[in-house]
């Protein structure tokens, strides 16, 4: 079985600067997760710790998700809302809320803990600098110190740090993925892994398929947020409604290195019907697969030979119609 799975946060209320009551009204626990399951290739969820656990046990929460034969895909903890992180979370130069950073990260652990969930996802939106002149190499040293900690409190558990290049800071510390293999590479850990958000990815002007390569190459476990974008925002579009081209190469690198993890939306559909912009994604990043799996020979022999004319009738002709 595929194991396609969404953000609960699709559902919610989705807010930026410029609406921040919301675009869309806020829903109960219980209704998001039923929308999610109305998705028919839908197998899974992404929560977010704590948000998600608001007022419910996790094993109530659970419980909620086993009713609609749901999954849980992953634990995406969230040290980036609160106004306390503003200045940092695990790398903040002020010593107690740094620490209770890691306390809570390992708090958010605990919880997965309770759910079984292996999947544990880390983005430091508020780690980074906006100004010049700011103490690159202490936070760089608190990074490296403060997920070195909370590696050694992981056990079966793999966190996944997802990389961005910017927003809300103006420089993100983990900003493409050579900077999280560094980290992985510094803390030394084989217990964390990356997250390739596909929209992150292309703000960083990164070929989605060599990203792909770069960490199985080097034994780095891989988790996905898919979303589109036009490559200078974090825009989180429906998948491939503008890059198709790359995404069909990007697929193609995760068959070619056996990637069988799941294939999670990060969308945020502001302004459109999430239930069916997640439905829209899922079928067309299905549709895609199943074609590179049945002809999996054929791309690859385009591929190595190098020739991108080769490659292109190759790609083309299986995603056009009557293209000859």
């Amino acid at each position: 079985m595929e194991r396609y799975g969404v953000g609960l946060w699709i559902f919610g209320r989705l807010v930026d600067r410029f609406v921040s009551p919301e675009y869309k009204p806020d829903k109960p626990l219980d209704e998001r997760i039923r929308l999610a399951s109305t998705i028919p290739l839908v197998r899974g969820v992404e929560l977010s710790y704590p948000s998600d656990f608001q007022g419910y046990s996790p094993e109530a929460v659970m419980d909620m998700l086993r009713g609609q034969n749901l999954e849980v895909s992953a634990i995406n903890i969230d040290l980036f809302s609160r106004p306390k992180w503003q200045r940092g979370s695990i790398t903040s130069l002020d010593d107690s809320i740094r620490r209770d950073a890691i306390e809570f990260v390992k708090n958010g652990i605990e919880v997965a803990r309770r759910l079984n969930v292996r999947n544990i996802n880390l983005w430091l939106g508020q780690d980074g600098h906006d100004y010049l002149f700011s103490d690159h190499r202490e936070k760089w040293r608190l990074l490296i110190d403060s997920l070195r900690d909370i590696s050694n409190y992981l056990r079966d558990e793999i966190l996944y740090l997802e990389y961005k290049h910017k927003e809300p800071r103006t420089h993100s510390l983990i900003s493409n993925v050579g900077k999280a293999m560094h980290i992985i590479h510094r803390v030394g850990s084989d217990k964390l892994g990356v997250t390739i958000d596909t929209g992150h990815a292309l703000m960083a002007d990164e070929n989605l398929a060599e990203s792909v390569y770069l960490l199985a190459d080097s034994n780095i476990p891989i988790m996905l947020h898919l979303n589109d974008s036009y490559g200078y925002w974090d825009d989180d579009m429906i998948v491939a409604s503008i890059n198709l081209l790359k995404f069909i190469e990007f697929f193609y690198a995760l068959e070619d290195v056996g990637y069988d993890g799941w294939y999670d939306l990060d969308i945020y559909p502001y302004r459109e019907d999430p239930v069916k912009a997640c439905s829209q994604s899922l079928k067309i990043i299905h549709y895609i697969r199943t074609i590179i799996k049945e002809n999996k020979d054929k791309l690859n022999e385009a591929i190595k030979c190098d020739d991108p004319h080769k490659a292109l009738d190759a790609v083309w002709s299986l995603f056009l119609r009557d293209f000859k």
